[in-house]
């Protein structure tokens, strides 16, 4: 195997996390704009450490969005909105989504779906202008027609609804499976944590599967690689952004909940990443055996 494409990882990764870490400069001057108060800082922690650990965070989101990007066909203008939809949704509003039922911290509000928006922008346009892919570029409208032509309509509707329980039976079953270690946290309030109710938590991952499905889906019409490699570079993604990041960044949080939730996280969206790939991969990958991270150029 040749080291020298690998080699541009080292520079082109650092400098797409930095574009989403510069990303929150605007995006603060947008939600002040818009008259949205900053956030109060989480018990415990100072500004100058979180920023380490955001900047962290975002080489981290970098690296897991390159694995995507090389796999998906395209120009530079339909990879750079599959990307940052994947981003926004997935991590920002997501984030906001969940925080918002299961924290009291004033950090969970609005102000932080806005500020990820221009650093979710910047970000994936690096990612699609560094990180393109070798596939000869098609219009995405003429992925998606070939794409759902290959099933009849009754496939579709059965493997989406199936698709759209994958995320909630995933998160339900390893969240009972790791409940009694995290429970008593939420049970006391530590660290600012709240526990809703159901009435709370089922609407809320109701809405959290569609927008995952919404953006993931994307990702697997202009996938070009084997189904293989779409599991291991989605499921790599999603774990970063649905709580790698998250989970780096909160190092307030007592350090038994970020490991229980580091390690529930990845399992969760492994099995997701999983299902999504058998129930709505393409039927017949055009090439097998590829790495995740294709050398770039």
């Amino acid at each position: 195997m040749k080291i020298a494409p690998w080699v541009h990882y080292f520079w082109k990764t650092p400098l797409c996390g930095l574009l989403f870490f510069i990303g929150f400069i605007p995006g603060a001057q947008l939600a002040a704009w818009i008259g949205l108060r900053t956030p109060d800082l989480p018990a415990g922690a100072d500004q100058a450490t979180i920023v380490q650990y955001t900047l962290l965070a975002s080489l981290l989101l970098a690296l897991g969005l390159a694995a995507v990007s090389r796999g998906l066909s395209g120009g530079f203008f339909s990879r750079w909105i599959v990307l940052f939809f994947f981003t926004w949704i997935a991590y920002g509003v997501n984030t906001y989504l969940e925080a918002a039922i299961f924290s009291t911290m004033s950090a969970a509000s609005f102000y932080t779906v806005v500020i990820y928006l221009p650093a979710s922008l910047f970000c994936a346009a690096a990612v699609a202008w560094l990180f393109p892919s070798k596939m000869q570029a098609t219009g995405f409208l003429a992925e998606a027609r070939a794409f759902f032509a290959d099933r009849t309509a009754g496939s579709w509707t059965w493997r989406l609804v199936v698709a759209f329980l994958a995320f909630p039976c995933a998160y339900l079953v390893f969240g009972m499976l790791i409940s009694p270690i995290v429970l008593p946290y939420y049970q006391q309030g530590a660290n600012q944590l709240n526990l809703p109710g159901w009435d709370q938590i089922l609407p809320v991952l109701a809405l959290r599967s569609l927008l995952f499905l919404l953006v993931c889906l994307p990702i697997i019409i202009g996938w070009k690689l084997s189904n293989r490699s779409l599991f291991l570079a989605l499921g790599l993604a999603l774990f970063i952004v649905v709580g790698g990041m998250g989970m780096l960044e909160a190092y307030w949080l007592v350090p038994i909940l970020r490991v229980t939730h580091s390690l529930e996280i990845f399992a969760d969206e492994i099995l997701y990443a999983g299902a999504l790939t058998l129930l709505l991969g393409k039927p017949e990958p055009q090439t097998e055996n590829e790495p995740v991270f294709v050398p770039a150029r």
